[in-house]
């Protein structure tokens, strides 16, 4: 009774009047007036003179034995005054390389001493962990920044995370905070390493489930089991359920575990991780679907992911956002993960087909908050997302797309096409999404076909080691507009990914120039094949409309 009771104390602090609904914090019904929405973040005004801000995480979100070894990720960056950073002033001439690092953990007689390299710059920090002991409580991590020239000396803090290992057969997924991706082991095979894994998969029901072997011979890695509002329990028929996640547990088939109808019922919410948290296919709990949207209690989520890290301290948590800029920090505050819910396909994002009013940023609700309506929609609400976390001095937090593969249903108008499934997939993958869960199980034909095509390819080992191994690095295209490419660089090779955004075919000659010379493209992942190389820049003349391509290059040694 207790945990239930917890949430009948909350109430939505947002700007409509009594009996208003509300999407993303807008009015949306034609018999109501519109009103600011409130919630919005912007960006910290500028100092008056540059600001360095410092940050201190653990690399891995959490470590267990028999880990030896973890590392800190230490963040120095020039930014605005925030109140979750250490500052340093006087910083015009922008040198940090006289900044001296000192990282301590007392409980575990741990002092390391470093010092952060000229620029501004992201710097990993090993450290042992043979004194640390295996506990549910976290360790006090504290950074002092010492600057040579003045004597300032500036503190920081963060957790650290040493936990005990698993005895009742369940697994353990880490979240990398430095690339931002998941690492799991691979317990098919009986390995204690830890493997990178970028989730390709569908949101289904337990009735519409493929069979799990079946699923990961496609080229899908993981599923997505949306519960059943329509039970008396608002989740899932147990028997039936736990039927199925013993057969991903013998196929490997990872499973994103969603209680969106009871996450804030905290005893339901015990009492469902009780029964699933064992079996060995549980990769991720998904708490929230859209509560920005619906506008549930700002602190929510926070208090839900506080119980499931007690309850289950070796799994992530994820939330769903809908909302372009809506309370972002607090909604994302309940989330180790947070998903971009972008449906920009076959919609009118100017009026409402479903409630016939107008939609902008104060009023109505047309299904994709804030859009234009184009495949653009997703990568700038990826990069939004990303600013968000930045402004409210939150540590980055890896963000993965919700792809359209739905369509024909209020505010959509049809499907996507399979060319627009891949654009959108390989879009949001270009902005740093690290995670791809498309909406929804079973879907057409092409999209189906397609995307089988696609998951073998992104989530090869080849594939992933470039995506979840190294920074996403943005790559420029002259001679045609509306062209987004990146690359990942690995050693002397870079997988490249670019991304055709409009609709008709072009005959102009495109360069791509990437951080080193290109020497030769050494295998062709997707696409046309006719990218060649000149002068040390990957080219081509002409292509398809919503055209996309990966190939991985090798660049020359010594350019």
């Amino acid at each position: 009774m207790f945990l239930l009771l917890l949430f009948l104390g909350l109430a939505a602090a947002f700007n409509n009047p009594p009996g208003v609904d509300i999407w993303c914090g807008k009015a949306y019904h034609p018999t109501n007036q519109s009103f600011p929405p409130g919630g919005g973040l912007t960006k910290p005004p500028p100092p008056s003179k540059p600001l360095l801000t410092i940050q201190v995480r653990p690399r891995m979100s959490l470590y267990t034995p028999p880990d030896l070894s973890g590392s800190f990720i230490v963040d120095s960056y020039l930014s605005s005054p925030n109140d979750n950073n250490t500052a340093l002033d006087d910083t015009s001439d922008h040198n940090v390389d006289d900044l001296k690092l000192e990282i301590f953990v007392d409980e575990a007689s741990l002092h390391i001493q470093s010092s952060l390299g000229a620029g501004i710059t992201t710097q990993e920090v090993p450290f042992s962990l043979r004194n640390f002991v295996p506990r549910f409580r976290s360790y006090s991590v504290t950074l002092t920044v010492t600057r040579a020239n003045t004597r300032q000396v500036y503190n920081a803090t963060t957790q650290l995370f040493y936990l005990p290992g698993r005895t009742d057969g369940g697994s353990i997924t880490k979240v990398d905070s430095l690339y931002g991706g998941i690492l799991v082991q691979n317990y098919m095979n009986g390995s204690t390493g830890w493997s990178p894994l970028l989730p390709y998969s569908y949101f289904t029901t337990l009735d519409d489930a493929p069979n799990p072997q079946t699923f990961i011979a496609q080229g899908y890695n993981m599923i997505h089991l949306v519960p059943d509002a329509g039970l008396p329990n608002q989740s899932f028929n147990f028997t039936a359920l736990n039927t199925f996640l013993n057969q991903c547990d013998r196929a490997g088939l990872w499973v994103m575990y969603d209680m969106r109808w009871t996450y804030q019922n905290l005893a339901s919410v015990a009492m469902q991780v009780a029964l699933v948290r064992a079996h060995k296919s549980i990769l991720l709990w998904y708490t929230a679907d859209v509560p920005d949207g619906h506008g549930d209690p700002l602190n929510a989520t926070s208090i839900t992911y506080d119980l499931l890290k007690l309850l289950d301290p070796w799994h992530p948590v994820s939330v769903l956002l809908d909302c372009y800029n809506f309370y972002y920090g607090d909604y994302s505050d309940g989330a180790d993960i947070i998903l971009s819910d972008v449906y920009p396909i076959g919609v009118n994002t100017t009026w409402s087909v479903v409630y016939n009013t107008v939609c902008n940023k104060t009023y109505g609700r047309c299904g994709c908050d804030d859009c234009l309506g184009n495949l653009q929609d997703i990568s700038t609400r990826l990069d939004r997302y990303e600013k968000y976390q930045k402004w409210i001095g939150s540590v980055p937090k890896p963000i993965w797309g919700a792809i359209q593969a739905f369509g024909n249903e209020t505010f959509w108008n049809r499907y996507p096409t399979a060319a627009e499934e891949v654009s959108m997939t390989m879009l949001s993958i270009n902005h740093n999404a690290k995670g791809i869960v498309m909406w929804d199980w079973p879907t057409t034909q092409p999209i189906t076909l397609v995307t089988r095509r696609l998951g073998k390819v992104l989530t090869a080992v080849g594939v992933t080691e470039f995506l979840l191994g190294s920074r996403t690095i943005r790559l420029k295209a002259e001679g045609q507009t509306e062209i987004d490419a990146a690359g990942w660089k690995l050693n002397h090779q870079m997988l490249v990914s670019i991304v055709s955004l409009q609709t008709p075919s072009w005959t102009n000659t495109v360069t791509i120039k990437l951080p080193k010379a290109v020497a030769s493209i050494t295998q062709v992942l997707w696409g046309s094949g006719q990218w060649s190389i000149v002068n040390g820049t990957l080219s081509k003349v002409g292509g398809n409309g919503l055209e996309t391509d990966l190939i991985i290059v090798q660049l020359a040694p010594n350019s």
